[in-house]
């Protein structure tokens, strides 16, 4: 697919998005009936996910488990009008032969289009920690041969650490801090289970690969500030633009203004993406999400 193709496959699943349920509905029937009466009855009473396939907007096959990543499965792309923006910026900015490195990659959505988006000559690294999601990233990713799957953690030490993992329908929160969900009413109902996983420092990983990233996304529920300092002899010397999902003050985001402060100490300045996936600087994060109304949003980190 050519960039002009995306965008306007995306423009479709952002119409979806903004969509009501009866046009969804519309749009496909039998799936949207098969995906809201499994989430609402199936997996209500029996809490066993669904292995499911479908195709991304950008034609990717892609293996999800339901009820996780139902708009997925629907509109073939993430719907959050963060992800929207975020998708779009990709699709203007990554080239063929860059190198994207998508730390916290869950089931690969993103992993995947910048696989399309690098070809054959660049190189997709993802790096998911659960080890229950990390299965279904690595049967998205087998048959790209421009990507490798990691089920690593990246942080500020290279070591064994505790993670939390959640059930599928919350698998997107997995996080090394659970504290930060348990005020969410679906917490004492799903409760998180206690793993040991693999961790890395940006820095080691990067030396031992001899990998240089143009992008580097960073979705890790709470431990953002974990991987910049684990990676800020490398994010300094090498300057790839840095992709940070971001919370507001009211969600806990500590973290995030942990990571910022350093980012910011290396020269790197951060930026909201537009609707058309371009980006414009920022002076305040804390005042963008306010005056957005957004209670978290995708903040691109570039360093002049």
């Amino acid at each position: 697919m050519t960039q002009e193709d995306m965008l306007q496959a995306l423009d479709k699943v952002a119409h979806l998005a903004a969509a009501s349920k009866w046009e969804r509905l519309w749009a496909s029937p039998l799936r949207y009936a098969e995906a809201i009466l499994f989430r609402e009855i199936v997996f209500r009473q029996t809490r066993k996910e669904r292995s499911v396939w479908c195709r991304t907007f950008f034609n990717a096959p892609m293996c999800l488990l339901l009820p996780s990543a139902t708009d997925i499965y629907l509109t073939g792309g993430k719907t959050h009008p963060s992800e929207i923006r975020l998708a779009r910026f990709l699709i203007r900015r990554l080239r063929e032969g860059d190198v994207f490195m998508d730390v916290g990659a869950h089931y690969g959505y993103f992993s995947l289009l910048a696989s399309a988006l690098v070809g054959s000559s660049g190189k997709v690294v993802a790096f998911e920690a659960a080890p229950s999601t990390f299965p279904v990233l690595k049967i998205n990713t087998q048959k790209a041969g421009n990507v490798s799957a990691h089920q690593l953690a990246l942080s500020d030490k290279d070591a064994l650490l505790t993670f939390y993992e959640f059930p599928k329908l919350y698998s997107k929160y997995n996080s090394f801090y659970v504290t930060q969900f348990e005020g969410e009413k679906w917490f004492a109902h799903y409760p998180p289970k206690t793993v040991k996983i693999p961790a890395a420092r940006l820095d080691t990983f990067l030396s031992e690969t001899g990998l240089r990233p143009t992008v580097l996304k960073i979705d890790v529920e709470g431990a953002e500030d974990k991987v910049v300092q684990g990676g800020q002899a490398s994010l300094a010397a090498q300057t790839p633009v840095i992709i940070m999902e971001y919370v507001s003050q009211q969600r806990g985001n500590a973290a995030h203004q942990r990571a910022e402060d350093m980012l910011r100490a290396l020269g790197y300045r951060p930026c909201r993406i537009e609707e058309s996936g371009d980006i414009q600087s920022l002076e305040s994060i804390a005042d963008h999400l306010i005056e957005s109304r957004l209670d978290w949003d995708n903040v691109v980190f570039v360093r002049p």
